[in-house]
């Protein structure tokens, strides 16, 4: 989806709708840090509920030593599309650089039902040992 449809969706359903909360968000935190550490094209993941409706979780990932950028885009809208979009209503843009993916979403439960919102960034450079960026 082009980045414009996708604002515009993501509008669209959280001026009509509620943000996801409670035990219902945190569920869906506890999905997103198990589906893609689950991943085999993934290190390193850090999931963050941000309180913020626009991105209210943000994950935070490692691709593996010589996966392409390609490779982690196709994962991440892989995990997203089958594990952890809702089924009534979802929306999602990826966007790719030399660097790494990012992956911004939202999904809906249902008609009038709570949605959210996430940004997955996964990084494909891979850190020296001494932390430096090779």
């Amino acid at each position: 989806m082009e980045a414009s449809e996708f604002a515009a969706a993501k509008q669209r359903v959280m001026s009509e709708s509620l943000p996801s909360d409670g035990n219902d968000l945190d569920g869906m935190a506890l999905d997103f840090d198990a589906y893609l550490w689950h991943s085999p094209l993934i290190s390193q993941v850090v999931v963050r509920l941000t309180g913020d409706t626009s991105h209210l979780i943000t994950a935070e990932c490692q691709a593996t030593p010589r996966c392409s950028v390609t490779e982690i885009a196709e994962e991440l809208e892989r995990i997203w599309l089958r594990d952890l979009r809702y089924r009534y209503f979802e929306a999602h843009t990826v966007a790719t650089n030399e660097r790494g993916v990012r992956l911004d979403a939202v999904t809906q439960i249902a008609e009038g039902g709570f949605f959210v919102t996430a940004a997955v960034v996964a990084d494909t450079v891979q850190p020296d040992g001494d932390g430096s960026i090779r």
